[in-house]
């Protein structure tokens, strides 16, 4: 071909060499007709990546996982990042050699498919050195598409390295020649060739036989989807800054899909309020709509768009629902062939599919605004069916849509107790606000419904507001269901001490017909009588919760049950039963993931109770990755739960060297906490591990800060007189700390946390060895080791004072020997103890001025003191914070915690 009439291809060829693909004049589309066509040079670039493109590298992994003889399909709905996978994996692979063809509708022409191939090998240089394909495309006189696929096959078994070719968009190859011509691609197996697809639904090419003989692999949506963590680092690439609950909404509103969390990004940047922006999201989002429409609703028949519409209403969605919502008996068919041509609408199991989140909420928004009767008749229909199904979550989600209040109410009276037990708290609450409040006011059971879930989340007012709803309309005569509930209820409110009155009769003889009933009623007369302020028989709410664990687990309530053993835990903490504490919180948190609810707010309390005991055994590294495991979850945690996993995780961080960063931590989770309400032992608890911590780097106003904060909330006990020994003996007066903890050791004030006493033997045990009163000191600690071995506590003994650690670490203590000894030295090689001296007073006051740019003659008119005065407090503050600079005591003090 002369340099005149070169074509627009040649541009692709290696250096200026021969165009790759000669051209003849057009001729009738016939089969048999030369094959090479113009290609253009955008049709075999690999796509660029986006700038803010986030990287799949578990994905790119999964594509590396192909074996050289299997084809690589990628398989997902438009919008699922088919693409932009594919180019990463070409880009960042090690197999360089890659041919790609971006395809399209045009290309269901033969000859236009395969020069599209066949340019792309060209530009691929070990094909293009081999010279074979050059010389078969320009021996254009002989050449058809029909034979040209066998000599491509024959010239690529050959070579002598395999090339990648990537079809993209194979979903437009709907012609039978060209998708002929593909299957015998495959058929023929060249053993040069490393096929990739990626296509919105499967080709025709014998898949199932493909996946039976090894020969596919397969990237399918499941696999495409963002994960949480994958969306979290598509916001944090965008430069967006969200939170992790609003990050856990976008990832459920898009369900990962890679074209919803682009569409949302750009919306979000035009937004104000993301947290409004992101209640609201959904496939009705006009950028969202606009794609949806364009790319999946326009390509089906009108009669399967109203069909889907109808259907959409549900998720999941069982096929009987489907017939029932379609009036089609064909609704399966329909489903199937859906899935076919759009992997938005997936088969989850037989006879049951799901609609894309983003799809489905588009359609029902289109129904609902273009036919709202139909609309409301078809969820009422959902939820009567659910409820047939014994579905009450689905069932009062759909009757909420219907605003059917009277069959909102009906279902609620069948179904709320039970849905509050087996842990749908949210589904309950909303159904609660449908129905209204004049409803509830008048109906005695759903007041009742409604004071249970406010005393759950101690909204303690709005609790006792509908008690007293209930009180005003109850009936002379109530059937056995409604006194067993009112009674379970008033017992609830008057054990959190939310409502005044408390039952009005005895609960004793009071039983249900309905086991979920008499269930939550044996738990809250074991919640009661453990809140009992004074004089609680704490064998009898043993009893009652062991029974309430019984029953919630013969009828499945599966919240009840967690409940229940966390409330036993803490029973078995109030008689310092450390042991019965691990073990009823290990079953709390096994429960809970029997029902695949663990880690989540469930289980926040009892892997709290775990992760304080493992830090108290001298395991920090346990405790940290328990705490960390709860905390990474995305659900919202009691604030009692997270503080105690945010105070255990602090305080593992100061145990492995971090004291600073632990302190921080620890000192933010309580300020977090604030005054929500807590057991006394729990408080306690928590502010000895913050104390200590303190102590440890020197911080002396925030051990002082705990101190006062735990008075506050608990009064005067063992605990606050145990803190009060600790900063005297840091601050060197031992002697003083020993008479702190006298009354304790003498019995004389009352202890919440069963290893207090065990903390002021090792205090009385420092001091009387300081004394060098070596007989008393033993002692004090061979109790404090008889005390502590069945409590399972070690921490407090590898933080004990130097004169105590020498007795334990020489074994002149006899039951510092055998299996404590092994188990105390683990502990002291797993934490990092280096306690800082303290600093006084008055270098607490000169270093607060060491940021300044005050010199050390302006220090001392400050407090009128002379200068070499402050040069010795400042020598002595560089002594103890280990620096030799005023910047660098600036700094070490920061991260201490002294300066803020």
């Amino acid at each position: 071909m002369s340099s005149q009439a070169a074509s627009p291809s040649s541009e692709l060829m290696p250096g200026g060499a021969e165009p790759l693909v000669r051209l003849r004049e057009p001729q009738p589309s016939a089969r048999d007709q030369a094959v090479p066509l113009p290609v253009p040079a955008s049709k075999t670039a690999v796509p660029e990546l986006p700038v803010q493109f986030t990287p799949r590298p578990a994905l790119r992994q999964w594509l590396d996982g192909a074996v050289s003889d299997q084809i690589i399909l990628v398989s997902a709905p438009a919008g699922s990042g088919k693409t932009l996978l594919l180019a990463e994996w070409v880009r960042e692979s090690e197999m360089r050699e890659t041919a790609w063809v971006s395809l399209d509708a045009d290309d269901n022409d033969p000859r236009r498919l395969w020069s599209a191939v066949t340019a792309a090998l060209l530009a691929v240089p070990s094909v293009f050195r081999d010279g074979r394909l050059e010389r078969l495309i320009q021996d254009t006189d002989v050449l058809t598409t029909s034979n040209l696929v066998d000599e491509l096959v024959d010239t690529l078994d050959v070579l002598d390295s395999p090339v990648r070719v990537v079809l993209d968009d194979v979903h437009e190859l709907t012609g039978p020649e060209v998708l002929h011509d593909l299957s015998q691609l495959i058929r023929r197996r060249p053993a040069g060739l490393r096929l990739v697809l990626a296509s919105r639904s499967d080709p025709p090419i014998s898949v199932p036989r493909l996946r039976l003989e090894g020969r596919l692999h397969e990237v399918r949506a499941d696999r495409l989807r963002f994960t949480p963590d994958d969306t979290a680092a598509v916001i944090r690439d965008s430069g967006l800054a969200l939170t992790r609950a609003d990050i856990a909404v976008l990832h459920a509103r898009t369900e990962g899909w890679a074209a919803g969390l682009r569409l949302a990004v750009l919306a979000l940047r035009r937004t104000e309020n993301t947290s409004a922006f992101l209640t609201e999201f959904s496939g009705d989002e006009r950028s969202v709509a606009d794609y949806l429409t364009g790319e999946i609703l326009t390509r089906l028949k009108p009669e399967m768009q109203d069909f889907l519409r109808a259907v959409s209403l549900c998720s999941p969605l069982p096929a009987a629902l489907a017939v029932e919502l379609s009036a089609r008996a064909d609704a399966a068919q329909m489903l199937d062939d859906l899935r076919q041509q759009t992997a938005l609408v997936e088969r989850t199991a037989p006879g049951q599919y799901r609609i894309h989140a983003l799809l489905r909420s588009y359609l029902v928004a289109d129904l609902a605004r273009q036919r709202p009767e139909t609309y409301r008749l078809l969820q009422a229909s959902a939820a009567r069916w659910w409820s047939a199904q014994r579905e009450p979550v689905h069932a009062l989600r759909h009757a909420e849509r219907s605003e059917d209040g009277r069959l909102i109410a009906l279902l609620l009276r069948g179904s709320g107790v039970r849905l509050m037990l087996s842990g749908h708290l949210g589904p309950l609450q909303r159904a609660l606000a449908a129905v209204g409040g004049d409803a509830r006011r008048t109906d005695p059971r759903l007041a009742l419904m409604a004071a249970m879930t406010h005393l759950q989340v101690r909204a303690l007012p709005a609790a006792a507001a509908e008690l007293q709803d209930a009180r005003l309309v109850w009936p002379e005569a109530p059937d056995a269901d409604l006194r067993a509930l009112g009674a379970s209820v008033e017992l609830l409110a008057s054990a959190l001490r939310s409502a005044p009155g408390g039952p009005a009769e005895s609960t004793a003889q009071v039983e249900s017909t309905q086991p979920e009933i008499n269930a939550l009623l044996h738990a809250s007369r074991g919640i009661a009588e453990f809140n009992r302020p004074r004089g609680a028989d704490t064998d009898l709410a043993r009893a009652e919760l062991e029974r309430a664990v019984e029953l919630a687990r013969v009828n499945d309530l599966g919240f009840l049950e967690v409940q229940s053993l966390s409330f036993l835990a803490d029973l078995a903490a109030m008689r310092g039963d450390h042991r019965a504490v691990a073990d009823l919180a290990e079953r709390a948190v096994a429960a809970a993931a029997r029902r695949g609810r663990h880690p989540s707010a469930w289980t926040a309390g009892p892997a709290g109770v775990l992760a304080l005991a493992e830090l108290l055994n001298g395991d920090p590294t346990a405790a940290r990755a328990r705490s960390e495991e709860s905390l990474a979850g995305w659900e919202q945690l009691p604030p009692e739960s997270m503080y105690t996993l945010r105070a255990v995780h602090g305080a593992a961080l100061a145990d492995q060297g971090r004291h600073a960063a632990g302190l921080a931590e620890m000192r933010a989770a309580r300020l977090d906490f604030g005054g929500a309400q807590a057991l006394p032992s729990l408080s306690a608890s928590l502010a000895l591990l913050e104390h200590r911590v303190s102590l440890l780097v020197g911080n002396v106003g925030a051990a002082a800060e705990v101190g006062t904060w735990l008075t506050e909330r608990i009064g005067e006990t063992g605990e606050t007189l145990l803190l009060s020994a600790w900063s005297e003996a840091a601050a060197g007066r031992s002697q003083t700390a020993r008479a702190r903890v006298a009354p304790v050791l003498l019995g004389d004030m009352p202890t919440v946390v069963p290893y207090t006493e065990v903390e002021s033997l090792l205090v009385e045990s420092e001091a009387a060895l300081q004394a060098g009163e070596q007989a008393a000191g033993r002692r004090a600690l061979d109790l404090a080791l008889q005390k502590a071995e069945p409590l399972n506590v070690v921490r407090p003994f590898a933080l004990a004072g130097p004169h105590s650690l020498e007795l334990l670490s020489t074994g002149s203590v006899a039951r510092a020997r055998g299996p404590f000894r092994a188990r105390l030295d683990a502990a002291r090689a797993a934490m990092t103890v280096d306690a800082a001296v303290l600093l006084s007073e008055r270098e607490l006051a000169v270093l607060a001025l060491l940021p300044s740019l005050m010199t050390a003659r302006e220090i001392a008119a400050e407090f009128t003191v002379s200068v070499n005065t402050v040069k010795t407090h400042i020598r002595s503050i560089y002594a103890k914070l280990g620096v030799s600079s005023r910047r660098e005591a600036v700094l070490r003090a920061r991260d201490r915690g002294l300066l803020r």
